[in-house]
C-alpha cells in the first residue's frame, strides 16, 4: 500500500511538471514539422499514469518492459527537474513585469517567453536524457573498479592489524546478462586475495529464479576467514506478484538455500564473529531495515545480544539509513558499519574525493567512506544495477578496506 501511495503522489507530480513545460512546445503548436514532437512529449504522461496502474492492478509486464517503462519515466522527470529552475525563472520574471505595468497603467498585453531562457531550458532538459541514454550504450554496468580505504581503529584487536576486508553490495543478478564481464568482476575480487569477503543485500531483483546457472560463479568467491551475507529489500520477493502466499515464501526459502551452497555465511539478525590467533572481531548481520518505505525486518537489539561491549564490532545492514537511525544513537560501540542499497543512483558525478549524485537528497550517507566522532559506514556503490540498465559517473564497485589499529 505504501508503494502505491509514493507511486500515486509522484504520478500527481510528474503529470503536473508536463502540464507545466508544455507552455514552452506549445508557443511551436503551429509550425507543422513540430507535431510528432508533441506526441511524443505527451508519451511520457501517458506511460506515467499507465504505469500507476498497471503496478496497481498487479500485473507483471517482465523484466525488460518494466526496465524501459522505469528508464522512460525517471528519465523524463529527472530532465524536467534540471530544466525547472529555468522555467521558474522566466515566469518570475514575467511576473514582476507584469506587476510593474499594471501599477504604471500600462497596457495589459501579453508578456513573452524570454526566448534565452526558453532555449536554455530545453538545452537543460535534453542533457539528462542525453547522458542517461549514453550511460546505456557505453555498457559501463560492467565498468568494475576497486576502491581502496584504509580506516583505523583504536581497539581492533593486534592480530586484525592490516585485515584486507572485499566488501561488495547489491549483485542484481537477474539484471547481469553479459557473463563474460561479470565473470571479470569476480576474477578481480579474487586477484585482491581478501580475509574475508562482505556482501551486504539485494543478491536478486524479485526471485530466486535469477540465480539459475549463477552457481559455478558465485561459488567461486571465496576468502580464508569466509564469506558473509545479509539480505537486501529486493530479496523478500516483495516486489513482483506471487499466486499464493507459499509460492513467496518458497521462494524466499530457495534464496536462503541458494546462497549456503555458494558457501556463504548468510546472518539474519544474528551475530558471529573472526578468530585470528586467538583474538575475536565480531560481525552482526542484520535483515533489511530502513528509516524510509523499505521493509523494517532488521533486528539490531537481537542481532547484538550476547556481545561485549568492548569488543570490535562490524555491522552488516543493506540500508545506510540504519546507521543514522539506530547506530550512531543506541550502539555507539559499533566500531564498522557496511551498506549498500542506493547504488549512486547509477548516475552523478564522482571523481576523487567529489562526489555527488541526486541521491544525496534522499540519503546522507550514499557512496564511499563516512564518519561520526569515532564510528564509520562505507556505502558500496553496487557491483550490479537495477531499472536503468545503465550508469553515469557511478560505475561498479569493489571495495577493499584495510583496517589498522592504532
Amino acid at each position: 500500500m505504501d508503494r502505491i501511495i509514493f507511486l500515486s503522489f509522484f504520478t500527481i507530480i510528474s503529470v503536473l511538471l508536463d502540464l507545466y513545460f508544455y507552455q514552452i512546445l506549445k508557443k511551436y503548436k503551429s509550425i507543422t514539422w513540430t507535431k510528432p514532437l508533441f506526441y511524443f512529449y505527451w508519451s511520457f504522461s501517458i506511460i506515467t499514469v499507465a504505469n500507476l496502474f498497471l503496478y496497481s492492478l498487479s500485473i507483471d509486464l517482465g523484466f525488460y518492459l518494466k526496465a524501459i517503462i522505469f528508464n522512460m519515466i525517471i528519465g523524463n522527470f529527472i530532465s524536467k527537474l534540471v530544466a525547472l529552475p529555468f522555467i521558474l525563472l522566466d515566469d518570475f520574471r514575467r511576473l514582476i513585469i507584469y506587476f510593474f505595468r499594471k501599477r504604471k497603467l500600462s497596457s495589459n498585453s501579453k508578456i513573452s517567453r524570454s526566448k534565452f531562457l526558453s532555449i536554455s531550458a530545453s538545452l537543460a532538459y535534453g542533457l539528462p536524457i542525453t547522458s542517461l541514454t549514453y550511460g546505456i550504450l557505453s555498457n559501463n554496468v560492467y565498468d568494475y573498479r576497486v576502491k581502496r580505504r584504509k580506516v583505523s581503529f583504536k581497539n581492533l584487536p593486534s592480530a586484525f592489524h592490516g585485515i584486507k576486508i572485499c566488501h561488495i553490495s547489491d549483485i542484481h543478478v537477474g539484471s547481469l546478462k553479459n557473463r563474460v564481464a561479470v565473470r571479470g568482476g569476480l576474477d578481480m575480487i579474487l586477484n585482491e586475495k581478501p580475509d574475508v569477503i562482505f556482501f551486504t543485500g539485494d543478491l536478486v531483483n524479485d526471485k530466486a529464479d535469477e540465480l539459475k546457472g549463477w552457481g559455478d560463479d558465485l561459488s567461486k568467491l571465496k576468502a580464508p576467514l569466509g564469506v558473509y551475507s545479509i539480505l537486501g529489500n529486493h530479496d523478500y520477493g516483495e516486489y513482483t506478484s506471487w499466486k499464493n502466499e507459499s509460492e513467496k515464501i518458497k521462494n524466499f526459502n530457495d534464496l536462503i538455500k541458494g546462497q549456503k551452497e555458494f558457501g556463504w555465511n548468510l546472518l539474519r539478525n544474528q551475530n558471529d564473529y573472526l578468530e585470528v590467533d586467538g583474538q575475536k572481531l565480531n560481525i552482526i548481520g542484520v535483515e533489511n531495515w530502513a528509516s524510509s518505505r523499505f521493509q523494517q525486518y532488521g533486528d539490531l537489539k537481537t542481532a547484538y545480544d550476547g556481545l561485549d561491549k568492548k569488543g570490535f564490532k562490524l555491522l552488516m545492514t543493506h540500508n545506510p539509513s540504519h546507521w543514522n537511525a539506530q547506530v550512531t544513537n543506541n550502539f555507539k560501540d559499533i566500531d564498522l558499519t557496511l551498506s549498500g542499497h542506493t547504488h549512486g543512483l547509477q548516475y552523478g558525478i564522482d571523481i576523487g574525493k567529489f562526489r555527488v549524485s541526486p541521491v544525496r537528497l534522499a540519503y546522507k550517507q550514499w557512496a564511499d567512506l563516512y564518519s561520526n566522532n569515532e564510528q564509520f559506514i562505507y556505502v558500496n556503490r553496487g557491483f550490479g544495477f537495477m531499472g536503468y540498465p545503465g550508469r553515469v559517473g557511478i560505475l561498479p564497485e569493489i571495495t577493499i578496506l584495510e583496517l589498522n589499529r592504532v
